[in-house]
């Protein structure tokens, strides 16, 4: 080899490696939920910066990555990425272990980090402690400066110079605890590890501009206090609730009691304010935070915590009373809540729940769709049905009257109720179901499409209602379908929703909506002629029509027996009644294209007083319409 060309060869060797020696790991983000999400998956994942500082650009093909000092060849970089001279990579820490997706993810208690030339020489590394939400760990300058925090991360982009040394990680003690109180009370807030406490009365979290806490705060009407530490070059801490209800007499009132604080504007500005938008849903979220006390004669609130807020209903968002969905999410705090919602439940572990207000109901009984929801619960029904319980609300100390505390059927409510794995099963909705429009609430339309294929064939002949019912629960959908029966339910198109493991088991449906039930009196050809569920196609097979008829007779005269569903309705009533007052005179006079405020306590009465009447005439119609299908008339059985 000639000595110019070995000069050469050492001179590009020299540049390669001062090149490389010019990279530097500048941001992460390890806790990562709501800042910028991976465009390839939409999935919020955790990520890491690489920054080069040099004049020339560089690829990172055959590079490595690894949170691990001693295994520096934990994951190699085999794509052709190139750094521009100055210029930003993000690498997606997902665990995916491909492309610019490393196969370790960032943990947010602290680790460690490190990149490596082809040749495994250290090129950076990080040590770093705990991490926070949506806040980054980044240099600043870029690549040679301090770490810093910053509560606006700049991914693929320059660090500026609004870095925190951290965040404040001690929040005020309240030496009161929240909850009901007879008389004003004096609230005094603790801190013991220094900084200056702030706090607000109005429902929103402190800032600078905050008061700051100089002595015990009087409370002498409801209140909701909410106080955090700061301290300077610091993140302030994080915010801390109580909430005083001052002489609400809870303990006559019956219900558990939620109370939501919120920047106020979040639910009454004109403009952003998710509970004054009259002529469009509003489809926002806003933080919250949401407490909750059990009328068990606790002293204080069974649930503290963060989380979000949006209006929900496809339809009754226009009542002046609104539904609410909450929503646990890891960008508020835990990502779940972790209490028994339902006590008559097993379940305990929620990503979200709802606070409906009864729908097409909420100008009639407030309690219809749970009465049923209970009745087929805790009676003999084979159904999937969804947890029910009256609460009472107040946002930011305000009250918001009775709201019914209800489980969303959805993913999450299969994976807890039935302890399966997401991703392990199919869960469809129907979104009209008389046009044949369904979707996939989770898993996908597959393996429906293949049993409506199978229901489309004559199931008079016994090979093909058998071939059905090898993926389809027979029972539960007889059950079903007595229970609509029963109930007189005409809204059905879009509240129906099954389900099904993708491995084994069979297609499974859960009880929805019943606000529009115990009205009419609907045939049972009405429910046949539905194209919303396959009753027409199984009611080719005469002993199905045999088996569906006694199935319904017999729940007649146990589940639906009218002494049971009276005494349910009464016990129903007895929840609210004593509320009540306090719901008409909140919503007194208010009205929407979607139903009126309940106007007195005598019309509330009457309308309970006609489920009663439905309920004692409703078996008496539906034995007559039996006989359509076989069945002889009832006769009376007399005992001596």
């Amino acid at each position: 080899m000639s000595l110019k060309h070995s000069l050469s060869l050492t001179l590009l060797l020299l540049l390669t490696l001062n090149s490389a020696a010019q990279l530097y790991i500048n941001e992460i983000l390890a806790s990562n939920s709501m800042v910028n999400a991976d465009p390839a998956s939409g999935e919020y994942s955790d990520w890491l910066e690489l920054y080069n500082a040099g004049n020339t650009a560089i690829n990172l093909d055959g590079y490595y990555l690894t949170d691990n000092l001693n295994e520096p060849g934990k994951w190699q970089i085999t794509v052709n990425a190139s750094i521009p001279a100055r210029g930003y990579l993000l690498i997606w820490c997902d665990d995916l272990g491909s492309g610019l997706h490393s196969n370790f993810k960032l943990s947010a208690s602290g680790e460690e980090l490190a990149l490596f030339d082809p040749s495994l020489r250290l090129i950076d590394s990080l040590s770093f402690g705990p991490q926070y939400s949506n806040i980054s760990y980044a240099r600043y300058p870029d690549g040679v400066g301090t770490w810093r925090y910053y509560t606006r991360p700049s991914p693929a982009s320059g660090n500026s110079d609004t870095g925190f040394a951290g965040q404040v990680d001690n929040v005020p003690e309240f030496l009161l605890k929240g909850g009901s109180y007879s008389s004003p009370v004096s609230v005094e807030l603790f801190t013991d590890l220094g900084g200056t406490i702030r706090y607000t009365l109005d429902g929103s979290e402190p800032t600078e501009e905050s008061p700051e806490y100089e002595g015990p705060i009087q409370i002498s009407s409801t209140k909701v206090v909410r106080a955090r530490i700061f301290k300077p070059n610091f993140i302030p801490g994080y915010t801390t609730t109580s909430t005083y209800f001052i002489n609400e007499d809870f303990e006559t009132r019956n219900l558990p009691v939620i109370s939501i604080a919120t920047d106020p504007a979040n639910f009454w500005d004109a403009e952003k304010g998710i509970y004054v938008q009259n002529y469009y849903k509003p489809e926002w979220e806003y933080p919250i935070n949401l407490e909750l006390f059990e009328n068990n004669g606790s002293d204080r609130a069974a649930i503290n915590e963060r989380a979000g807020i949006k209006v929900n209903g496809k339809n009754s968002w226009e009542l002046p009373q609104k539904m609410l969905g909450i929503y646990f999410r890891k960008q508020y705090e835990n990502g779940k809540l972790d209490y028994p919602l339902f006590h008559d439940r097993d379940r305990s572990i929620f990503d979200n729940f709802a606070l409906r207000v009864s729908g097409s109901d909420w100008s009639s009984t407030f309690f219809r769709d749970g009465l049923f929801q209970q009745a087929c619960h805790r009676y003999n029904m084979d159904i999937d049905n969804i947890g029910f319980r009256p609460c009472v609300v107040y946002v930011n100390g305000e009250y918001l009257g009775i709201h019914n505390l209800r489980e969303k059927a959805n993913e999450d409510s299969i994976v807890s109720n039935h302890h399966l794995e997401e991703g392990s099963f199919d869960l469809i909705e129907n979104i009209d179901g008389e046009k044949g429009v369904r979707e996939a609430a989770a898993g996908d339309l597959i393996a429906w499409n293949k049993l409506w294929a199978l229901i489309q064939q004559d199931l008079s002949v016994q090979a093909n209602f058998d071939s059905v019912a090898h993926y389809f629960d027979v029972d539960n959908f007889s059950d079903l379908i007595a229970a609509q029966y029963y109930f007189g339910n005409t809204s059905i198109s879009n509240n129906l929703m099954y389900w099904k493991p993708k491995e084994g088991g069979k297609w499974r449906w859960i009880l929805m909506d019943l606000d529009r039930g115990f009205v009419k009196y609907e045939p049972l050809s009405f429910l046949a002629g539905k194209k919303s569920w396959p009753l027409a196609q199984l009611m080719a097979d005469s002993n199905y029509v045999q088996s569906l008829c006694t199935r319904i007779a017999d729940h007649l005269f146990t589940s639906f027996n009218y002494l049971r569903m009276s005494k349910r309705i009464n016990d129903q009533k007895q929840v609210i009644e004593s509320e009540m007052p306090n719901q008409i005179a909140r919503w007194y006079g208010t009205t929407s294209g979607y139903g009126n405020a309940i106007p007195s306590m005598d019309f509330w009465n009457n309308e309970v007083a006609n489920l009663k009447t439905y309920a004692e005439n409703k078996p008496v119609y539906m034995l007559r319409d039996l006989q359509n299908y076989g069945f002889q008339a009832a006769a009376l059985l007399s005992l001596s």
